[in-house]
């Protein structure tokens, strides 16, 4: 008769264990489809520009250029879906230039910035066509060769005059997104 007792109390524990009403739990899926990206087209592209070389008379008065160089980033080989591309610069601002219209110059000469532009469209001193830090653009891929260019210009530039001698050099990333 215990037995029967202990099992009988064993069955009924279990049962108003099983009983207990429990919230629901809800479970999140997500994810991301993105663009897949295109290639960089190393045969019509410039990543190293030259400037050029000037006299510090030159460069004496304020405003005074060096360069003025055009230059191409260009992609191919972009996949079927890949509608557009944004860029996004990103390097050192000059605080001696008019506010984020110049990279600071990481060579020796003192009192240069260089200055990046739309190298088809605008001045130098545009801010719709010149190109600074955190600056983006998007252009659409061409469908028919599966391939985007950006058209650039750079040139070093003093925005005080009073250029000493030394070297010109600075250092801009160019971040791509796919759409």
């Amino acid at each position: 008769m215990n037995a029967k007792l202990t099992t009988l109390a064993i069955i009924a524990a279990l049962f108003s264990v099983s009983s207990y009403a429990s919230d629901p739990v809800t479970i999140n899926v997500t994810g991301k489809v993105v663009a897949s990206p295109c290639t960089l087209d190393t045969a019509n592209s410039t990543l190293d520009i030259d400037v050029g070389t000037k006299q510090t008379t030159d460069l004496a008065a304020a405003g005074a250029q060096l360069g003025g160089q055009a230059f191409n980033i260009a992609l191919k080989d972009c996949p079927a879906g890949t509608t557009s591309v944004t860029a996004t610069f990103t390097g050192t601002d000059d605080p001696s230039a008019a506010p984020g219209n110049g990279f600071k110059n990481a060579g020796t000469a003192t009192n240069v910035t260089i200055q990046l532009k739309d190298g088809l469209a605008g001045g130098w001193n545009d801010p719709n066509y010149t190109i600074k830090t955190g600056r983006t653009w998007t252009k659409a891929v061409d469908t028919t060769t599966n391939a985007v260019s950006y058209y650039l210009a750079a040139r070093a530039y003093t925005p005080t005059g009073s250029v000493a001698p030394g070297t010109v050099s600075a250092s801009i990333v160019v971040d791509f997104t796919y759409q």
